[in-house]
């Protein structure tokens, strides 16, 4: 089977999810990818215009993710003619930004397709400013984004466990949708920290809503004021920049900030900070990287499916917050037990073969449907 993909930025360097794209190789795949130099809020530096990554063919035919949006001529006459050389079996869209692109492909080549979203969750379909911050405008106008996707689309893949549960109710007749694992593989010959910062925890990722940044302000006092961390390290960049400068401004050195790492600096970071802090209800990477890294992952928010004391701490107060943090640095079978069962979930569901042998299952079961005519 010949996939083709369309992702609005892919670098290994700095992308996880491009992991599981080799292992398709193994099992007789071949897989060309078309992307944009850039990696969108992960990086600003320009990746090669071709790589090939483990037989997987990347071309980084758009100078950024927002011009292969808007499709750009130029580029986008050279992507035709790759996609008229590698005449795919399917296609494979990582993003509604790329959609434009795979319409206008469509028109020479049609084929089934299948979009993979992190999660189906209506919030994180749209942007805020389009439904004026009001959550519940957002999900009527989040569920309208899902159903023109489920138009356009042969499958959905969803990356998100808790919308396993709601699987048959999301599908159509004439546009199923998947479950499939977050990949967070690590690179090989990653040379992990030698030993700990206990008075660090640490973020890696964009500073966006869905990572729910504003409740830093409510949770980061408590932690740097009544237990022993001593700095909040935070690696990433976005819109929230603005919560950060506030921290900035009331803890001076001990907020720590830097814009953006390769990927195998951010394991190395997270193998030698004390525990790992994230307040986001979507986004798998940064929790598989913990997991990866044994590092303790505190998130307070409930929607990961983490379970509390095995997989992660989810405390729901301040007063429990500052407990369980605590807890941390007094207890050491607590935080051994909190590395195993990361380590656990990881090595289970989010290494590159386990998933990667879920998105073949999914890929040859949409190619073999065949799909609606155009």
């Amino acid at each position: 089977m010949k996939i083709l993909a369309l992702y609005p930025g892919l670098n290994p360097a700095f992308d996880e999810v491009a992991y599981a794209l080799p292992p398709l190789i193994a099992h007789g795949c071949q897989v060309r990818v078309i992307t944009s130099q850039v990696s969108a809020l992960k990086s600003s530096e320009l990746g090669n215009t071709f790589e090939d990554f483990g037989g997987v063919e990347i071309y980084r035919s758009y100078a950024d993710p927002w011009k292969m949006i808007a499709l750009d001529p130029a580029s986008t006459a050279e992507v035709q003619r790759l996609v008229a050389e590698f005449q795919p079996d399917l296609f494979l869209v990582n993003s509604p930004h790329c959609l434009p692109l795979l319409r206008l492909l469509r028109r020479h080549h049609w084929l089934p397709a299948v979009l993979r979203l992190e999660s189906a969750d209506p919030l994180t379909l749209v942007r805020r400013r389009n439904y004026l911050g009001f959550p519940p405008l957002g999900r009527v106008v989040g569920r309208g984004y899902w159903n023109r996707y489920a138009r356009e689309v042969e499958a959905i893949m969803v990356n998100d466990p808790p919308d396993l549960h709601h699987l048959v109710r999301l599908g159509r007749p004439d546009c199923p949708v998947y479950y499939a694992a977050h990949c967070a593989q690590q690179p090989a010959g990653v040379a992990l920290a030698a030993s700990r910062d206990m008075g660090q925890m640490i973020y890696i990722g964009s500073l966006i809503r869905h990572k729910n940044c504003d409740a830093w302000l409510r949770n980061v006092p408590v932690i740097l004021e009544q237990t022993p961390t001593e700095r909040f390290t935070v690696i990433g960049r976005g819109p929230f920049q603005h919560v950060l400068d506030t921290l900035k401004q009331r803890y001076g050195a001990r907020i720590e900030h830097i814009t953006g790492v390769t990927r195998v600096e951010a394991l190395q970071r997270l193998s030698g900070a004390g525990f790992a802090y994230t307040e986001a209800t979507t986004g798998w990477g940064f929790l598989c990287d913990a997991w990866s890294t044994n590092t303790p992952v505190l998130c307070p928010q409930s929607t990961f499916g983490v379970v509390p004391g095995w997989t992660g701490m989810m405390p729901q107060t301040p007063a429990a917050l500052a407990k369980t943090v605590r807890r941390l640095y007094d207890d050491p079978d607590y935080y051994q037990t909190l590395q195993q069962g990361g380590a656990t979930r990881y090595q289970s569901e989010h290494v590159a073969e386990v998933v990667a042998r879920q998105y073949l299952q999914i890929l040859r079961e949409v190619a073999a449907a065949g799909g609606r005519a155009a």
